[in-house]
């Protein structure tokens, strides 16, 4: 009896320590989802941030380089042949100027220059090779479309499509639809905006696997001894005495008469053992008179 509740036990402790290991495993489970969750959509903010930002960025650069909006002063500056030209309406010298322009004094890597539909010129900085029949000619439904290939170049570039309203200074080019599709290369920031939150994700889930795993052995090892001495204490230790207690009433060495704790959960056991023991105690008179 005593090594089959000692079986027992074991397997009641070894239950228990599982279940609180695998509450501990849950806990941390879900705080490493919750972090992989948020830092992926801190990261996906980010990128947007920057893609807002290169939008905003070209369509600023592109009211620098309409002529019309420029004051009366600046537009002195200028070549005043060319800027007759483009004030006739010759849409070849606007786009070699718009092209020229973009490409020497503004961070754009590529430069279209669409007229009703057509690509009427293009240019691109040094050292990439564009097909410009690959790239878009009609503008996107959104602010910005995002391309994977520039030309030879693969990462992530952004293309912004502004127009280019030259109606009050060329009356000529007033019905006509005309866009400038400018392309940034914003592979590297978003490398780097993705590189920099995936570097805190995985060292916070480091540091928080380590901490996990202390926590559960710790867990697993106050669970096991702490349930093993209560056990002891409040389960095997009672079930021995009364054990004991039964092999004496059968040897007839039992001093005194078996308590009952009203209170007990083992007080119908206890109330057995004192009804056994009065029995034996009236067959032992029965046998002595």
């Amino acid at each position: 009896m005593k090594a089959a509740t000692g079986q027992e036990m074991r397997r009641l402790l070894w239950a228990i320590s599982l279940m609180v290991l695998l509450l501990v495993v849950a806990v941390i489970a879900y705080f490493m989802v919750d972090i992989t969750i948020t830092y992926n959509r801190n990261i996906e903010d980010n990128k947007d941030k920057v893609i807002r930002e290169s939008v905003r960025s070209l369509q600023d650069m592109s009211s620098l380089m309409i002529l019309g909006g420029l004051p009366a002063e600046l537009m002195q500056v200028f070549n005043q042949e060319v800027v007759m030209q483009i004030i006739s309406g010759d849409l070849n010298t606007l786009s070699r100027y718009f092209i020229t322009v973009g490409l020497n004094f503004y961070p754009v890597d590529y430069l279209g220059f669409i007229v009703d539909g057509k690509l009427m010129d293009s240019g691109a900085k040094a050292g990439i090779q564009v097909d410009p029949d690959e790239l878009p000619t009609t503008p996107p439904e959104g602010e910005y479309q995002p391309l994977e290939r520039l030309g030879s170049r693969e990462g992530f570039f952004v293309s912004v499509f502004v127009p280019v309203d030259l109606g009050k200074v060329v009356p000529s080019l007033k019905d006509r639809q005309i866009y400038v599709n400018m392309i940034v290369d914003r592979t590297e920031e978003m490398e780097e905006t993705e590189a920099y939150f995936r570097d805190q994700r995985n060292s916070l889930l480091v540091r928080l696997f380590i901490v996990g795993a202390i926590a559960a052995a710790l867990s697993l090892l106050i669970t096991t001894l702490g349930l093993r001495n209560l056990t002891r204490k409040y389960v095997v230790e009672p079930i021995e005495k009364m054990n004991r207690q039964a092999q004496e009433i059968v040897e007839g060495t039992f001093q005194g008469e078996v308590q009952v704790d009203e209170r007990s959960a083992y007080a119908p056991l206890q109330g057995l053992l004192r009804s056994g023991q009065k029995v034996l105690q009236r067959m032992d008179e029965e046998l002595r008179d």
